[in-house]
């Protein structure tokens, strides 16, 4: 069973990942070019002090709002993959309900989908606060 999870998997990671890691590039060179971290090499830190301490967690902030943000992304994805492979779950049931039009099931489907996105927000939301300790929850 497991040797048929391996291309859908690697089809959904790889698409996710790529967009994640340039996003992860681009933020981290905008924040090693900034003053903190300039001062910080003039102090004598490690490279590897300034670069963990003090620049990945500024440029962790816009890369967990894309992750918050692509979960749709990956839920149609989602859909996508499973009716590709037939592999059974929520998209390939999403599928089948809108081809058998049956639509409280597609409004139950859309309904649990669209709750699970809004907690994958409130959880990217209190994760800024950890992240970053000038955020606070009011």
């Amino acid at each position: 069973m497991l040797a048929h999870l391996i291309l859908p998997a690697s089809i959904f990671a790889v698409a996710q990942t790529t967009m994640t890691l340039r996003f992860m590039r681009a933020a981290l060179l905008d924040v090693l070019g900034q003053d903190y971290v300039r001062t910080a090499r003039a102090k004598g830190v490690a490279e590897f002090l300034v670069i963990t301490k003090h620049a990945l967690r500024n440029a962790l902030l816009p890369v967990v709002t894309l992750l918050g943000a692509s979960i749709g992304a990956a839920v149609g994805g989602a859909i996508f993959i499973e009716s590709v492979f037939n592999w059974p779950g929520m998209g390939l049931l999403l599928v089948d309900a809108v081809e058998a039009r049956d639509y409280p099931l597609i409004m139950g489907a859309a309904l649990v989908i669209g709750a699970f996105v809004l907690l994958i927000n409130l959880l990217t939301d209190l994760l800024y606060a950890t992240i970053d300790p000038r955020i606070t929850l009011q």
